[in-house]
């Protein structure tokens, strides 16, 4: 049987690393992009021979084609993409510098646009090209995107990320209707993403039934599930992993120790 192909973009600090290495684990060839030279060289020193790492921009259409050439050179095709787009630094709306904003903004849903328009003419060739072979399958591809929570709920302070967010969002939903009678997936994780928090115990706590963050390797569990022909039938979707926050009503009483 064909080895499916996962192309990762972006390593975030953990997340991307960590949906590598689970996909590699379960069979999947892996081909890993961030525009960070820095973090490209410290996963691929880390994953070794389970993934192919490479440094190319995320939200430019020539960056994004060598991500996708290089997974085609290697292995012949792509048959997930799982898009984990960088955090916004935390500003408020009164701080927020709007030029700089919009230089960030457009990057991200640029990035997320393009990122579906370059893997549905890609899927559209692999159709035409294999014929039967393809259209028995319940699924020809899916791409996630991994968020954080600001997607979902909004903290203050957190403005940008949340508008950002919130953007990919949209751009998700919107291409999960037109792309699902092309057998093409569109979902979302929204996370409680293992950043800031780690050094906010008690506030973590006070709003968040379980306790904690996101594990990167929960993320990743997660981004599996959703590209499995298991999940055909699932899109449009956003999976929330928040540790029960958004069911809480009011505040945790925790002790100070």
């Amino acid at each position: 049987m064909e080895k499916p192909v996962t192309l990762i973009l972006g390593l975030g600090q953990l997340t991307g690393e960590a949906v590598a290495r689970r996909f590699a684990d379960q069979g999947h060839a892996v081909i890993a992009c961030d525009p960070q030279p820095k973090r490209v060289e410290r996963v691929a020193d880390s994953l070794r021979d389970k993934a192919v790492v490479q440094q190319e921009e995320l939200h430019t259409r020539i960056g994004l084609k060598n991500c996708l050439a290089a997974a085609i050179e290697a292995y012949g095709h792509v048959d997930h993409i799982v898009s984990v787009p960088p955090i916004p630094p935390n500003v408020t709306l009164t701080e927020l510098d709007v030029q700089e904003f919009e230089r960030l903004h457009l990057r991200s849903v640029r990035g997320a646009i393009l990122t579906l328009q370059l893997f549905e003419k890609h899927v559209a060739r692999r159709v035409e090209e294999q014929g039967d072979t393809m259209t028995r399958r319940s699924q020809f591809g899916s791409v996630t995107f991994v968020l954080s929570l600001s997607a979902q709920q909004i903290n203050e302070g957190d403005f940008a990320d949340a508008v950002v967010q919130h953007s990919i969002l949209g751009v998700m939903r919107a291409a999960a209707v037109e792309l699902a009678p092309k057998k093409i997936r569109s979902n979302a994780i929204c996370a409680l993403r293992p950043r800031a928090e780690s050094t906010e115990v008690k506030w973590l706590k006070q709003r968040t039934p379980l306790g904690r963050a996101s594990l990167a390797d929960e993320i990743a569990d997660a981004a599996l599930f959703l590209s499995l022909p298991s999940s055909a039938i699932i899109t449009g979707e956003m999976l929330t992993m928040d540790g029960g926050r958004s069911r809480l009503s009011g505040l945790i009483d925790v002790d100070d120790d």
